[in-house]
């Protein structure tokens, strides 16, 4: 076939006029006619910063943010409580509460921050009356409420452990972020106490859970919100430091030396959050039976986010690896790299398409728009793959230019970036979010960071967690953008055409990684495990194609026959914003009756299935019966560190609940 050697070369606005024969007056037109041709779409720019949904009406719990502190991860205490499903919360500035808007809510969870004379008395007989106060690092002057007094001296990024006594179970986890030293001096229960790494307690506690007149009151030493976000995100002092010894900083630099690796098959961050919530149930155990959202789709106790990265690999080996994940009932995000054109094919492309491209006599190797339109029908997720080394927002921008210019529009919602790069803190993640971006699978399971010993790796949560919870910046604001870790990556499992490959297994031995890491998600850890399935080496062929049909089969075989869905990051991300989005209002518990009613109000999504969950038991009685829109629905046991719950499933969607407790 005959070759142009101008294909590829960058046309000037003369040769462009030429080309079409205009003139004179026409100039005007053929120049526009030149810049819809040759310039693909721009990305809209929007803010990255996430807008407060509507809160609910009604709701038993407030979130108090403190103005008088330097911590701004006040707001992220909300983050915390939609990660757990308590979406019934309003959130308020201590300086804009009184003593009636306190007392409207059963619970009130205090963000760290000085407390004038005026509050603390307020406070007090919030407490003193009935309320329920949870407060993270209480100032001095509010100490007594918690049956204790601080005293000088902190312990900072170390661990707590819990005390079997009065916790659900024995748990050793890492905080981030300084403790304050407080001591116990009345009979204040004490769930946890700071400890060293080997996990000898000392005499601080780090959770406390005390009564004080008619109400209850629990003292987190730590700063929670701060941790979370620490653990997750990594330590801000080393963004843009290069750590873990390789080539191009990555989000994991950040980690090294941060995570620990003796430790690292704990969510950490995930079983604080729940320590929380199951703390939140508890002090209400004598006001209202708590409902809340399970954390996955339709019940399930496990997830696996299948993902690919792909660099102008043939359209065919894409469609055989396609066509494997559907053979598991499973869906898939293919993150891809197309060729780069040149001015002529972007002409003869927007003229058209592959028989434009024909004129050029040429054919493209990538996927035809109408390929990938078919792939997306399927239910997979086809969506943009940036080079970032020349800068993330000059990457990002040409990315989506490629791809648009390809034909390829939409850009989908989630995304990788080609190495993992990263830059700063979060702000790949903040230029992610202002180009409508909304996941990012950037955290990533890779390289010497993960080596305990010669040739001893270690596997589990980076970043202490399997959930996805939105990023935040360092003055505090939410960004609107989800952060969810590729916990399994085949390129540092196994060998790769480029290179790769620190653990050097086989593809036999790498599912037994994933194996190990889904079925803890089935033993009382639910998680959504993120799996990098490269489609390159399938094209590679050979030793490399053998392993990657090993480790992708083996994988998905393994979570089919453990009932573990496998969606798409792009359908994980629909599932996580409805969720997070949904409502519980107008909550009412019937002592006498022992009925709850409540409203959950959620986004409509045909294909969705929120999970609702329940007290087993409340006050002596056992739930007989839950009712939906006014019809029984069957409920099934579920555990979450030790506490039971009857979990019922239901579409999303707007719903009337009611519950009815009885006497054994």
């Amino acid at each position: 076939m005959q070759r142009f050697h101008w294909i590829g070369t960058k046309l000037s606005r003369r040769q462009f006029l030429k080309l079409v024969g205009v003139a004179g007056a026409l100039t005007l037109p053929a120049a526009l006619g030149y810049q819809w041709l040759t310039h693909s779409a721009e990305p809209s720019v929007r803010s990255p910063y996430a807008v407060e949904s509507t809160l609910p009406s009604t709701a038993p719990l407030l979130v108090v943010f403190n103005e008088q502190t330097d911590n701004p991860f006040a707001p992220y205490l909300g983050e915390i409580l939609r990660a757990e499903g308590l979406g019934m919360f309003q959130v308020a500035w201590l300086s804009q509460l009184d003593a009636s808007t306190l007392a409207r809510f059963a619970l009130v969870i205090l963000s760290e921050g000085r407390l004038t004379a005026a509050q603390v008395e307020m406070l007090t007989a919030y407490v003193a009356q009935g309320g329920k106060l949870i407060a993270m690092r209480p100032a001095a002057n509010l100490t007594e409420l918690f049956g204790a007094t601080s005293i000088a001296g902190a312990t900072e990024n170390t661990y707590i452990r819990t005390n079997t006594r009065h916790s659900q179970s024995d748990l050793m986890l890492q905080f981030h972020g300084a403790a304050t030293h407080y001591r116990v001096v009345t009979n204040a229960q004490v769930i946890a106490w700071l400890t060293d790494e080997q996990g000898v307690p000392s005499t601080y506690p780090a959770i406390t859970l005390h009564r004080w007149g008619k109400g209850q009151t629990a003292l987190w030493a730590f700063d929670l919100a701060r941790s979370i976000v620490y653990t997750r995100q990594g330590n801000p002092a080393w963004a843009n430091q290069e750590r873990d010894g390789r080539p191009g900083i990555r989000a994991v630099d950040a980690f090294v030396g941060w995570m620990d690796l003796d430790r690292l098959e704990i969510p950490h961050a995930d079983e604080h959050m729940r320590l929380f919530s199951h703390l939140i149930g508890r002090m209400l155990d004598d006001t209202i039976p708590l409902p809340r959202l399970w954390y996955l789709p339709g019940g399930a106790d496990g997830l696996l986010i299948a993902t690919g990265d792909a660099h102008q690999a043939p359209v065919e080996v894409t469609e055989q690896v396609l066509r494997r994940v559907e053979r598991y009932n499973g869906r898939m995000s293919v993150y891809y790299t197309p060729t780069a054109w040149g001015t002529w094919r972007r002409i003869a492309f927007r003229l058209g398409g592959e028989s434009g491209l024909s004129w050029l006599g040429e054919r493209s190797t990538d996927p035809l728009p109408s390929q990938v339109q078919d792939w997306r029908a399927r239910g997979h997720e086809f969506g943009i793959h940036p080079y970032v080394e020349e800068g993330v927002e000059l990457g990002y921008r040409r990315a989506w230019q490629d791809f648009i210019a390809h034909g390829y529009a939409p850009v989908p919602p989630t995304v990788r970036t080609h190495r993992i790069l990263w830059s700063g803190w979060v702000e790949t993640a903040r230029i992610q979010a202002s180009l409508g971006l909304r996941m990012n699978v950037d955290y990533y399971h890779y390289g010497t960071a993960f080596q305990r010993a010669p040739n001893e790796w270690v596997y589990g949560y980076l970043n202490g967690s399997g959930l996805p919870m939105k990023f935040v910046d360092e003055q505090g604001r939410i960004l609107d953008i989800y952060q969810q870790v590729t916990h399994l990556v085949d390129e540092h499992l196994m060998k790769m055409p480029w290179g790769g490959g620190w653990a050097n297994l086989n593809g036999d031995d790498a599912v037994a990684v994933a194996r190990a890491l889904l079925e803890r998600s089935l033993g009382g850890v639910p998680a959504a495990i993120g799996a990098q399935f490269h489609i390159d080496p399938f094209a590679a062929g050979g030793e490399f194609a053998a392993n990657a049909t090993r480790w992708l089969d083996g994988t998905l075989d393994y979570a089919v026959s453990r009932g573990i869905p496998i969606w798409s990051a792009e359908r994980w991300l629909h599932f996580t914003e409805i969720r997070a989005t949904a409502q519980f209002n107008n909550l009412v518990w019937d002592a006498d009756r022992g009925e709850l009613s409540c409203q959950l109000d959620a986004p409509v999504a045909a294909d969705m299935e929120l999970t609702l969950l329940l007290p087993s038991a409340f006050r002596g009685r056992r739930l007989a019966q839950i009712l939906v829109d006014g019809s029984p629905v069957t409920a099934h046991a579920k555990k979450i560190g030790g506490e039971e719950f009857q979990a019922a499933t239901m579409s999303s969607g707007a719903h009337k609940i009611q519950a009815r407790f009885q006497n054994d």
